[in-house]
């Protein structure tokens, strides 16, 4: 497979954390089925070429042409089916819902066609990147897709995206008391923004950031015990830490670095 990153720049940067793209380089470079854990972001993948098929509950599913995936809660599977090629925009957290006017919870823990968020836009979009040739020339047409969508649905409103960076500096440590004082919202006030915003309440996605955040330090400091890495994640108990990574995973904290083919986005 051939991966290529897109240099984000202004404004998108504001709002986008990475523009990349996946390709096979023949008919039989499949992508392998993988795990995904949960993150919290939204995504979305523009495929020209062969869409992968997703697994998720049991269930298994052909990916829409054009698609956002919301912040997940579990993890999913994905693999190719057929001859792989995509583009997809990575947002940072507060970033995808200055592009559409969907609230996010609605389409939490699944995907949503894009024709559900700009209409005959994604249509002609993959149609677009279908008849270019080069990776470079897809990469132009998504940004000027982008900027042409941020145009019209970007917010004024920033204490939102002020609470959800703060929220993402502390790695997911900073008390919910806090973040209500520093934005000056109420609970509830608070809690409809973000579930607009990001599909879950602060307290929620407080919890998937200390889940990544113990997903960096188990594979970076693999020699320390679950005991240190407990109190260094925030976590009061051992008991507490290992029942918080199974919630998310799916799996005890050793049996998740067993496995192969694991990814998880940085939020």
């Amino acid at each position: 497979m051939q991966y290529d990153e897109y240099p984000v720049s202004e404004p998108l940067s504001r709002y986008v954390q990475t523009i990349w793209a996946m390709q096979s380089e023949n008919d039989e470079d499949i992508y392998p089925r993988s795990l995904i854990m949960p993150d919290g972001i939204v995504e979305i993948i523009f495929h020209y070429e062969t869409p992968f098929y997703t697994w998720q509950r049991n269930t298994s599913f052909s990916q829409p042409e054009n698609f956002a995936v919301s912040m997940m809660r579990q993890y999913i599977e994905i693999g190719s089916s057929g001859k792989a090629g995509f583009i997809s925009v990575r947002f940072f957290p507060w970033g995808a819902y200055h592009f559409f006017n969907v609230p996010v919870q609605t389409f939490l823990d699944q995907t949503i066609d894009a024709q559900e968020l700009w209409g005959n836009c994604s249509g002609k979009i993959i149609t677009e990147l279908k008849s270019l040739t080069t990776i470079n020339d897809r990469f132009k047409a998504v940004e000027w897709f982008l900027l042409e969508k941020l145009d019209l649905y970007q917010k004024s409103e920033t204490q939102t995206d002020h609470a959800i960076k703060r929220i993402r500096e502390t790695k997911g440590v900073l008390s919910m008391e806090e973040i209500y004082a520093d934005t000056g919202f109420s609970k509830k006030q608070l809690e409809r923004k973000f579930l607009a915003t990001v599909g879950v309440t602060p307290k929620v996605f407080s919890r998937i950031t200390r889940f990544l955040n113990i997903c960096r330090n188990l594979k970076a400091q693999k020699n320390k015990t679950l005991t240190q890495l407990t109190y260094e994640c925030g976590f009061y108990d051992q008991a507490h830490f290992i029942k918080e990574f199974k919630a998310f995973s799916g799996f005890t904290p050793t049996a998740f670095f067993e496995k192969e083919r694991i990814y998880f986005s940085e939020i």
